[in-house]
């Protein structure tokens, strides 16, 4: 398989090819009620409708013009699979992170994930990817808590799942590229920034509101000064316009929204109110069934890690 171009950008710019892994049925079946909470998941899945629909998602994703890679596929090539894989991986988004065309390899928190950076970074090096930076120790990343705001800045999410050190490393290498990077605290109650907030466009943002003025955050300017403000009045005072998620829909992750290119958006079928507000303002959603994405804890955007972005 040739080694794709890789670069990332804003969300709302045309999503080109994506990175994802189809789980397999033994590590569908490990996840029972008595190791849920362990697990990370919210209750067990179903794994042949899990798998139905996973496929189905994949398919949705290339009918919209997306390349999808699976990382399954690269195991063939490298001709390694390791011998059991934990059933998060399919979670793409948070195994590993796109800065520019720098690959971050995730150091998870939590111990029932801490497997899957490694064995990402193996096959993406071992297939020719170049050399991925891997967060080691205390310095914990997940690739859920990085987003760009637009072409200027990027969103590094900390407090839940990532450490600050391991944002401020990123935020530092941000700079370096020519950016600027948001520290976002994030409250004790969300897992990952993608989960709180996403950006539609260059002026309007689909967030849960009370998440992003829990506490202030620190924006890490390219000429090297800082600030510490709230996202909330930095958007505002910027001229976004945001769309807010109710709790209710905050729990249903109403926010995890896929932007597949300005103006259509892919969204959970049950977020009602989330569709509404974003038809109102002349933007084709296109709904998706993913009900046993969500008992294992996570959104559509979560399950596909961004590859390639193009303006």
């Amino acid at each position: 398989m040739p080694v794709p171009k890789i670069s990332n950008g804003p969300e709302y710019w045309d999503l080109k090819k994506v990175l994802m892994y189809r789980p397999t049925n033994d590590s569908l079946t490990c996840v029972t009620k008595d190791k849920c909470k362990y697990l990370l998941f919210r209750e067990p899945v179903d794994p042949m409708l899990f798998q139905e629909q996973y496929d189905s998602y994949l398919e949705l994703l290339e009918q919209l013009g997306v390349e999808v890679l699976l990382l399954n596929d690269l195991m063939d090539e490298i001709g390694w699979h390791p011998s059991f894989v934990p059933p998060n991986m399919f979670f793409m988004r948070d195994v590993i992170g796109v800065l520019e065309n720098k690959i971050l390899i995730s150091n998870m928190r939590y111990e029932a994930r801490r497997y899957e950076g490694l064995i990402a970074k193996e096959v993406l090096e071992t297939a020719g990817w170049g050399d991925c930076h891997l967060f080691t120790g205390s310095d914990y990343f997940e690739g859920g808590d990085l987003l760009y705001l637009n072409e200027d800045t990027v969103m590094i999410g900390y407090g839940p799942r990532t450490s600050y050190s391991a944002a401020y490393k990123i935020g530092e290498m941000a700079v370096e590229m020519g950016m600027n990077a948001f520290l976002v605290s994030l409250p004790h109650y969300k897992v990952h920034l993608d989960g709180t907030m996403m950006p539609m466009d260059d002026s309007l943002v689909v967030a849960h509101i009370p998440s992003i003025r829990f506490y202030p955050s620190m924006i890490m300017y390219k000429d090297g000064d800082f600030d510490i403000v709230y996202i909330y009045d930095y958007l505002m005072e910027n001229g976004y316009d945001i769309i807010g998620v109710s709790d209710e829909e905050n729990e249903t992750f109403g926010a995890n929204l896929v932007v597949v290119k300005e103006g259509l958006v892919i969204s959970y079928s049950w977020n009602n109110e989330v569709i509404k507000n974003l038809e109102e303002v002349g933007i084709e959603v296109v709904p998706f069934d993913g009900s046993e994405f969500m008992k294992a804890g996570g959104g559509l955007h979560c399950v596909f890690n961004t590859i390639l972005r193009e303006k």
